[in-house]
C-alpha cells in the first residue's frame, strides 16, 4: 500500500520533468536564448552600413579611391583554441583530428605570420582574443570579433594594423534564417553558428574609406548554398558604394556554380574578383590554384582594385608537421581611381 500511494506522486513528478524538458528543448529550438540574449543584453545585430553612407561621386573620385598599398592575408589556422585543446586532451586522448596542439603550433604560426607583415588579416577557427593573442602582436593589430559579456566567439575574427587604421563602424551577420539575431542557427538545423564579421576601416595616412569582411562558411552543403545567397544580397550589394576587401574560409570552390554566386559573377556587373585573378593568375601548382581550394581573398567595389602578389604558402611546420588544414594565402591589394 505505501509503494503505491507513492505511485500517483511519482508519475505527476515525472510528467512535470516531461513537461520541463519538453519546454527547454523548443526554448532552444527557437533560439530563446539568442532572443532573450538580444533583447536583455548585447540587442540585435548592427546593421550594414547603407550603400550612400561613404559616398564616392565624380567630383571627389581621385582622393577617395586613392589607397596605400595593403598586405592581406586569410588564415584558417584550424582548431586555434586552448578550450578545444584542453577539452580533447580530456576527452580524447589529446586527438583535434590530425592536428597538434594549439601550443605546439601557436609559436611557429606566430613566427609565420611575423615574417607575412600583413596589414589586414581574416582568421577562421580562431577562438578568444587570448587564443589571438598568442599568434598576433595585440600592440601592433587590433582585432574584431564576437563578444557578449564574458562570451568570446572568433571563428570569423579579423584583425588589422592599428596604427594604420581607424575603425568607423564594425558588426556581424549570421550565416542562417535570422541575420540579425547574433549566434542564431544557420540554415540546416545543429549544425555550427558561422557569421560574417565586417569593419569599415579609414587609412589613417589617406583618409581612404573601405569595407574588410571575413568570414567562415559551415562545410554543410545545406548550409553552403542559402550562405552564399545572403552573403551576395547582404554584403556584396554594398560594394557598389564602398570599396571591399572579403577574406575567408568559404568552403567553397572557385569552380563551382556556389563561388559564382559569391561574387556575383553571372551579374550584369561582377562585385567582386579573386586577388588571384587581379594579381594575373600567378602559375602555381593545379592543386594551390584556387579553381580547387576553399579559401578566398576578394576585392571589389567602385573604385579601381589591383593586386600585385597573390601568394599560397604550402610551407609545413619545421619539423614537418602540418600548421594547419588549410593554407595561409596573401595578397598585396591596392585600389585606384
Amino acid at each position: 500500500m505505501y509503494f503505491k500511494g507513492l505511485l500517483k506522486p511519482l508519475l505527476w513528478i515525472g510528467l512535470v520533468i516531461l513537461g520541463v524538458l519538453a519546454l527547454l528543448a523548443l526554448f532552444i529550438r527557437y533560439e530563446g536564448f539568442q532572443y532573450w540574449a538580444a533583447y536583455t543584453d548585447k540587442g540585435f545585430a548592427h546593421p550594414l552600413p547603407l550603400e550612400t553612407a561613404y559616398p564616392i561621386t565624380e567630383a571627389n573620385r581621385q582622393t577617395t579611391c586613392s589607397s596605400g598599398d595593403f598586405k592581406v592575408l586569410t588564415f584558417n589556422v584550424e582548431y586555434g583554441s586552448d578550450l578545444i585543446e584542453a577539452s580533447a586532451a580530456r576527452f580524447n586522448k589529446g586527438s583535434t583530428g590530425g592536428a597538434l596542439p594549439w601550443s605546439v603550433r601557436a609559436p611557429e604560426i606566430r613566427e609565420r605570420i611575423n615574417g607575412y607583415a600583413p596589414d589586414l588579416i581574416g582568421f577562421q577557427e580562431t577562438h578568444t582574443d587570448k587564443d589571438i593573442a598568442t599568434i598576433l602582436s595585440v600592440v601592433d593589430y587590433s582585432v574584431l570579433s564576437y563578444h557578449m559579456g564574458g562570451f568570446e566567439y572568433g571563428d570569423a575574427a579579423l584583425a588589422y594594423k592599428a596604427a594604420r587604421f581607424e575603425v568607423l563602424d564594425k558588426g556581424q551577420l549570421w550565416l542562417g534564417p535570422n541575420p540579425d539575431l547574433p549566434m542564431s542557427y544557420g540554415f540546416k538545423p545543429l549544425a555550427m553558428i558561422r557569421y560574417v564579421n565586417w569593419a569599415v576601416l579609414k587609412e589613417k595616412s589617406s583618409g581612404f574609406t573601405f569595407m574588410f569582411i571575413n568570414t567562415h562558411f559551415d562545410n554543410a552543403s545545406g548550409n553552403k548554398d542559402p550562405s552564399a545567397i545572403l552573403f551576395y544580397e547582404r554584403i556584396t550589394q554594398l560594394a557598389k558604394g564602398l570599396p571591399m576587401i572579403v577574406t575567408g574560409d568559404f568552403n567553397t570552390t572557385g569552380d563551382s556554380e556556389r563561388y559564382r554566386r559569391i561574387i556575383g559573377a553571372d551579374k550584369p556587373v561582377q562585385l567582386l574578383q579573386n586577388t588571384y585573378v587581379l594579381a594575373g593568375q600567378p602559375k602555381v601548382a593545379p592543386a594551390l590554384n584556387p579553381d580547387k581550394r576553399i579559401d578566398h581573398i576578394f576585392a571589389g567595389g567602385p573604385c579601381h582594385a589591383k593586386a600585385d602578389h597573390w601568394i599560397i604558402d604550402p610551407q609545413p611546420l619545421k619539423k614537418g608537421e602540418r600548421m594547419s588544414d588549410h593554407l595561409p594565402i596573401l595578397a598585396d591589394v591596392q585600389f585606384t581611381p
